[in-house]
């Protein structure tokens, strides 16, 4: 469990972690400045960064970014003139940056947003980890994986109120102190993916949910659901992520002691 822990702090720590997120624009068409000005569309609240920075277009389901500073890369190569970043068809994704400053687009349904970082923030200096309930391996358990056939679409809604439909192979079934209960699961290649929450969401743990992932059965339909792993949506340690939160049938009337306490005040 420890080797899983400090796994877990050195992903969140990391570039792609999610402590250093420190702004999240969601366009609209056409085009929006970005800086630190105060007539900036997308304002930058970071000392340090040009008035100007650049502008985001979005055009037909393209963003284009033009840049009004130096020193903006892609990779290696410095951005000199105005360039698709972002085009779902073309599959094109781009990260730029500018000093500590990371930058991309994200979709969710019909919206495009820019996700900025800052690698040198202070919520990733000065991390010093996660509350955790004591390792009780009570609450590593077995489980039967019942699947779906066909695989059903369940609606999972996010922090944003935008509910999409996504597949479930099937769902986990155990029994925890003589009751059974129910987790439907989501595809994740060779592992499970959970959303849940519980009589503990919204005290002890965070009250939009936790997550888990479990391996695949091998053979046979048992799998093991160890809680010590859940662990918090990125929603705990930043305001600008768009977290899944647990489906209705996946909030366990049960206290589940185990995994990560909430953090911070997101």
């Amino acid at each position: 469990m420890e080797v899983w822990y400090q796994e877990r702090i050195k992903s969140l720590k990391a570039d792609e972690g999610w402590l250093n997120l420190i702004g999240l624009h969601w366009l609209e068409l056409g085009e929006t400045t970005f800086g630190t000005s105060s007539e900036s569309g997308f304002r930058l609240e970071s000392e340090g960064f040009p008035d100007s920075i650049g502008v985001f277009s979005l055009e037909e389901g393209k963003v284009y970014f033009t840049q009004q500073t130096d020193s903006i890369f892609i990779g290696e190569s410095e951005v000199k003139e105005k360039i698709k970043i972002f085009d779902t068809e073309g599959q094109l994704s781009e990260k730029l940056s500018l000093g500590s400053l990371r930058w991309n687009i994200i979709k969710r349904a019909d919206a495009y947003g820019v996700r900025l970082r800052d690698l040198e923030t202070g919520a990733v200096t000065q991390f010093e980890g996660i509350e955790r309930f004591p390792v009780d391996m009570e609450w590593r358990l077995e489980a039967k994986f019942v699947p779906y056939i066909p695989v059903r679409e369940i609606p999972i809604t996010n922090v944003l109120g935008q509910t999409t439909p996504n597949p479930s192979p099937g769902y986990l079934e155990f029994e925890k102190d003589g009751k059974s209960y129910r987790i439907d699961a989501l595809d994740a290649e060779d592992e499970l993916y959970l959303i849940i929450a519980d009589n503990t969401s919204g005290g002890e743990t965070y009250g939009g949910g936790r997550y888990m992932y479990v391996k695949k059965p091998v053979s046979g339909d048992l799998v093991i659901l160890d809680f010590n792993k859940a662990y918090n949506p990125p929603c705990v340690f930043t305001p600008h992520a768009t977290c899944p939160l647990p489906p209705r049938q996946n909030m366990l009337d049960l206290s589940i002691m185990a995994g990560e306490k909430t953090f911070g005040e997101h």
